[in-house]
């Protein structure tokens, strides 16, 4: 301890000289010295209490900032089919991309069809777009450089998933802006509204539609709602297929969209390997169950009956005679599909499901899950603590317990209960991550029951994030179907550390929330959600007692300017921000002209290129390209600097910049040029002298 102290004074006195001119008696004697001495032994106690605070308690600190840690996520792909269709997909069915497992969360019915092309409509007929043909690396602007209402593009599919209602799922790959914001759904801003419509056996109709790039801005599905059994397909030069229209029905681009490619039809799929789920049904529904493990599937059938608030278990019966039995038994009967049937067997109607919802749960799950399944007894003390089967990490957000109890009449019930579900009459549990256990907080009226496991899957997280362009193999029902993610999918994550909270913590607190200073205007502005904004400047205008903000927007404009929609969503999105008596004004930057006149010594003729070295003094002059801030001043240093940098340059005899509005008395040679806080410069006449 007192090593560590004599070393941290002897590095705050060698660092005293640097911060202060005035302190030069270090001798032991000077009060300087006494008093650092004891900030020095403050700092050590410090940090060793701050040592001993547990992660726990860490934890619980952010907790009070607002910042909890995130659950977990699982990693998700769109995906489409890598040959001729139609396929379905039940529930839970399983792809692999080597040893990664990736499953359907909701059944897919006669997934198939792929884009042939994308066209738009000329005088006569119909041009295909090439730039966005499959395997062609280039951009197109599908709407023009001007995309006006009316402006229309045609979607040429082969085939379509079949059905009723059907969501075809499309992805637009989008060439973004780097200057462009993320859009947010709490702070709209929509730039265009499109139609998209379709031929049907009853004419052109509109399909109803969820948009996620906002007119083509920004990549993202679009999900469109359509009877595809009432598709008509046309012909289009020497194909056909069913034509979908995307129509402009009003436009205010700030820039023109410009598309990479377009993937689909699509369907997702979610990182999870499940190992056991179950399946509710109503007492009148007819139960079929398309098995998705890739070995043996085991299932087990619980019923509640009329007039019972709690299932019992059915026995499978499959000896002969199966007409004739009588109890709680069930059969299990194969379809021509490949499904099965479950039938319940009671003919005199004594042991049948209630006929209401959920009234049979059917719980399928592999030979591993079959082996494991049990976990034990409650023993009523609290956080008592079950293993879970190894082999990975559970996601607790499809974990669901049963518990098995005896009725004062003989027969053996069950309940089912997911984690976190704070019932009176319940099992109270939670999932430890860190741990991979249950822990059971309070048993409820379930002492001495036996628990078992009715849902469990396991995840990988963020080793699922695998990249564009794999292709995935079904296993289990539809074995061998073949996959591929055509675009990024969703990242997935394990649950937050404590580094990672305190990271997340850092960064918000970097970030202005509230409009105070003139920067917290300025990172505001520029973070308005779904615009270009190439530059901002703030700064507070005392004759008028108001803040202006200046900002260039990041259109293809010559002298880009505000467009009305620009100027409501900034003072919209400021105006929940700032103080309620601050005013604020947003105004376009006033392009300044610069005129520069410069005279140079030629050092080696060879290497000297005019046109070089008056494209150098256009780059540094041009604001509207540069990275030179609004209204910061011109500095003579960079700009002579950058004209030494040309090959071939000697020494600059002479270098005049003339701002125009700049008033003459700030205009000296040599010296930097302050501009207006809300100018940004352009070049005007560059004349370049050689000696």
């Amino acid at each position: 301890m007192m090593e560590e102290l004599e070393k941290l004074i002897e590095e705050a006195v060698s660092l005293a000289g640097i911060y202060s001119k005035e302190w030069t008696n270090r001798n032991p004697s000077d009060p300087g010295m006494t008093i650092l001495e004891n900030l020095s032994a403050l700092h050590l106690v410090q940090r060793e209490s701050a040592a001993q605070v547990t992660e726990h308690a860490r934890i619980s600190l952010l907790k009070l900032a607002g910042f909890v840690p995130l659950e977990p996520e699982n990693a998700r792909l769109a995906v489409e089919l890598a040959q001729k269709g139609p396929f379905s997909f039940p529930k839970h069915q399983k792809f692999y991309v080597n040893n990664v497992c990736f499953e359907t969360e909701e059944e897919v019915r006669a997934m198939q069809g792929r884009l042939l092309g994308v066209y738009v409509k000329g005088q006569d007929e119909f041009r295909e777009i090439k730039e966005l043909k499959e395997g062609v690396p280039l951009n197109a602007r599908p709407f023009g450089s001007e995309p006006l209402a009316g402006d229309e593009v045609y979607f040429l599919f082969d085939e379509l998933p079949y059905g009723r209602k059907v969501g075809v799922q499309l992805y637009a790959e989008v060439k973004t802006s780097g200057t462009r914001n993320p859009f947010s759904e709490e702070e709209p801003v929509d730039f265009a509204r499109m139609r998209w419509s379709c031929l049907t056996t009853c004419g052109h109709e509109d399909i109803v539609c969820q948009d996620e790039t906002h007119g083509f801005l920004q990549s993202g599905k679009i999900i469109l709602r359509i009877d595809t059994d009432r598709l008509v397909k046309e012909q289009v030069g020497a194909r056909k297929g069913y034509m979908l229209c995307c129509r402009i029905v009003e436009a205010a681009y700030d820039r023109a969209p410009e598309l990479v490619a377009v993937h689909g039809p699509l369907f997702l799929l979610i990182q999870r390997d499940t190992q056991s789920f179950s399946m509710s049904f109503g007492g009148r529904e007819d139960i079929r169950i398309r098995p998705v493990f890739p070995d043996e599937n085991f299932f087990f059938v619980y019923v509640r009956e009329q007039g019972c608030g709690d299932y019992i278990r059915y026995a499978e019966h499959a000896g002969p005679g199966s007409e004739e039995v009588q109890g709680r038994y069930y059969e299990k009967r194969v379809m021509k599909d490949g499904r099965l049937q479950i039938c319940f067997l009671d003919r005199q109607r004594r042991y049948l499901p209630a006929e209401e919802e959920n009234a049979v749960v059917v719980i399928c799950c592999n030979r591993e899950m079959m082996l494991h399944r049990e976990m034990g007894v409650l023993g009523g003390w609290e956080n008592q603590k079950f293993d879970l089967p190894s082999g990975g990490c559970a996601d607790a957000k499809v974990l669901r317990i049963g518990v098995r109890y005896a009725k004062a009449e003989g027969s053996t019930c069950c309940t089912f209960f997911r984690p976190g579900t704070d019932k009176r009459d319940g099992v109270f549990y939670t999932y430890e991550e860190d741990s991979g256990q249950i822990c059971i907080h309070d048993a409820g009226p379930y002492t001495g029951c036996h628990i078992f496991l009715s849902d469990y899957a396991l995840s990988v997280w963020d080793a699922g994030n695998i990249r564009f362009g794999n292709v995935l193999t079904s296993a289990g029902g539809n074995a061998g179907v073949r996959v591929r993610n055509p675009v990024r999918g969703r990242k997935g994550r394990a649950k937050e550390s404590f580094q990672d909270i305190r990271k997340r913590f850092l960064q918000d607190m970097m970030q202005p929330v509230l409009a105070v200073t003139e920067k917290d205007y300025k990172e505001l502005a520029l973070q308005t959600p779904g615009l270009c904004i190439r530059k901002v400047s703030a700064y507070y205008e005392e004759r008028r007692n108001q803040i202006c903000v200046a900002v260039m927007a990041g259109t293809e404009a010559a002298f880009p300017r505000l467009p009305l929609l620009y100027r409501r969503q900034i003072e919209r999105y400021l105006d929940k921000r700032k103080i309620l008596t601050a005013k604020v004004s947003i105004k376009d930057p006033a392009y300044i002209r610069v005129d520069v006149y410069v005279t140079v010594s030629v050092r080696d003729r060879e290497k000297w290129d005019i046109k070089k070295v008056r494209q150098a003094i256009a780059e540094e002059l041009d604001d509207r390209r540069n990275e030179r801030e609004i209204g910061q001043i011109l500095s003579f240093d960079s700009l002579s600097g950058r004209i030494r940098a040309c090959p071939g340059t000697g020494h600059i005899l002479e270098l005049k910049t003339i701002p125009a509005g700049v008033p003459g008395r700030f205009i000296r040679p040599g010296t930097d040029i302050p501009i207006p806080p809300d100018a940004a410069c352009y070049p005007g006449d560059i004349v370049i002298r050689e000696e």
